[in-house]
């Protein structure tokens, strides 16, 4: 089965907006750059993902992500996600993919098994989704489609129960995918207290902060 990973990235000076209130423009965009990288590199190590493709306006996106396989498909603006991923599921249907795996760019615990075991769901199957939600239950933190075409995205809010009543509508059938680790993003300050706690991010927020302003781009401490 080929799937192509699809990574829609959000300019980089308009993410991480909820993160305001305890980190600054700079530290978020930082941020963002970071949590980006790692997911590229992440899904290089995937066995089961053959083309990566990242769809943005951000002009730099090529620039943070380096000598990866990761393919740029440039839109003019930021649209949201679901104006998006329209262009990215044509390109993949013309280079023959036979799913998609709709992945965010900050899932800081993302993991080449997790993302293998997903996909693998999708193997018995000639249409179906394959969903991860967030930890809240109303986020989609991974979506696989099979075929690419197979369904319309609904980014917004609820978007966990948008794509499952979506798919129902359609009959097909539905894989629920729940990974401790790809059910936790980066989108809130609650979501780092979460971390905190599971001591993936045992820091203090002051010494996050500091290390924001250090760590190259290569770095995959978080």
């Amino acid at each position: 089965m080929r799937t192509f990973a699809i990574v829609p990235v959000k300019r980089f000076d308009r993410s991480k907006s909820r993160l305001g209130t305890i980190l600054s423009s700079s530290e978020r965009r930082k941020l963002s750059e970071l949590l980006l990288v790692n997911t590229i590199r992440t899904l290089e190590q995937s066995s089961t993902i053959w083309r990566i493709i990242i769809v943005t306006s951000e002009s730099s996106a090529v620039e943070t992500v380096g000598r990866t396989r990761a393919e740029f498909l440039k839109l003019n603006d930021d649209y949201g996600v679901n104006a998006a991923l329209p262009l990215a599921d044509k390109y993949s249907s013309q280079n023959g993919a036979d799913a998609t795996l709709v992945i965010p760019q900050d899932i800081p615990l993302l993991s080449a098994t997790d993302i293998n075991d997903l996909c693998s769901r999708a193997e018995q199957f000639a249409r179906c989704i394959v969903i991860c939600p967030s930890i809240r239950y109303d986020g989609t933190n991974a979506l696989l489609r099979k075929p690419p075409h197979l369904m319309a995205t609904f980014y917004d809010e609820d978007s966990f129960n948008s794509h499952i009543r979506a798919a129902v509508k359609l009959n097909v059938p539905i894989s629920f995918f729940l990974s401790g680790r790809m059910m936790k993003d980066i989108d809130s300050a609650e979501d780092i207290k979460i971390l905190m706690k599971e001591q993936v991010l045992n820091l203090p927020l002051a010494y996050l902060k500091s290390k924001l302003k250090d760590w190259p781009l290569n770095a995959r401490s978080y």
